[in-house]
């Protein structure tokens, strides 16, 4: 699957649509700090297990170089910030909601990565591109605006405000993965960035009393949590940091507008939530619209 990219970005879509869903109901559940700590730590555990393992050689030469270790630990920094604001706004909206503020973030997204990368500005100057990524936008904001699970509120404009945050700094984030191609391990820098955000987010729920919480926590939900926790670095930090150093962040940001879909796809296969005719008509214009700015779907134009 790692050398096949079509089967990957088809993967990735539908399992971070899974992972938007859980973090959806966690996020209700637990307060965000104690909720990213103990998710990250679980996932870190697991990854440096899998890391020594298999890439103990790209290990010690992170440790061994302090300018690598410091790119590891801000992206660590630049997670935990990312993600709790992006609990914060998924708890006061929904799931949908949540996935459909990756749309929002692509303009500014594409804009700062054909600064900063030729390989990125190459895209940019494909006219099919941008035809593909308006057909795309056009469709995920027709897609949110017909849904009814949509409720405007103080709540809401609240959350909205914290998603906006989150992607602004996911933005960053993605600029300093990019940096690191060929750099560091994509496993290697996915466990320090797991186990900083973790110890961050304990650090300061410790620091604000927040971490007496975890002890009326029943087994069963922090197992689930913990579990949550391992699926969602492999699904959200693994496989999108894997395609943003092979597949660059334009790619990554047209397959984060594909997110609505799959949530929505879940969401009424498990939640039973009901998506509109008017919804389903947006959906095809998305998927035809990453389609074609990804280059699945070519546009023929007739000789002059």
């Amino acid at each position: 699957m790692w050398n096949n990219p079509l089967l990957l970005n088809l993967f990735y879509v539908f399992a971070i649509g899974v992972n938007i869903v859980l973090l959806r109901y966690f996020s209700t559940q637990l307060d965000t700090l104690n909720n990213n700590g103990l998710r990250f730590l679980s996932g870190a555990v697991v990854l440096f297990a899998w890391v020594w393992w298999k890439y103990r050689s790209a290990l010690l030469n992170l440790l061994k170089t302090p300018k690598l270790l410091a790119i590891a630990l801000l992206v660590g920094v630049l997670m935990c910030a990312n993600m709790f604001f992006y609990l914060e706004g998924a708890s006061r909206t929904n799931a949908i909601t949540a996935a459909i503020f990756g749309v929002i973030s692509m303009p500014f997204g594409v804009l700062i990565a054909g600064l900063f990368f030729e390989d990125e500005r190459q895209k940019m100057r494909s006219k099919t591109f941008w035809i593909g990524c308006f057909l795309t936008l056009f469709g995920c904001l027709g897609f949110i605006w017909q849904g009814k699970s949509v409720e405007l509120g103080d709540s809401f404009l609240a959350g909205s405000l914290f998603l906006l945050l989150s992607i602004t700094i996911r933005n960053v984030q993605n600029l300093v993965v990019k940096f690191t191609n060929n750099k560091i391990n994509v496993f290697t820098l996915s466990s320090f960035t797991a186990l900083s955000t973790a110890f961050i987010s304990l650090f300061a729920s410790y620091h604000t009393d927040n971490i007496q919480a975890l002890h009326h926590l029943s087994p069963l939900f922090l197992i689930s949590l913990l579990l949550v926790g391992v699926y969602g670095i492999t699904a959200g930090m693994i496989l999108a940091f894997h395609i943003i150093q092979k597949q660059g962040i334009i790619t990554y940001q047209i397959l984060e507008l594909l997110l609505p879909l799959s949530t929505a796809l879940i969401a009424y296969l498990f939640l039973g939530e009901t998506v509109s005719l008017m919804q389903m008509l947006f959906a095809v214009v998305v998927i035809f619209g990453a389609s074609v700015a990804l280059g699945l779907l070519k546009i023929k134009r007739k000789d002059s």
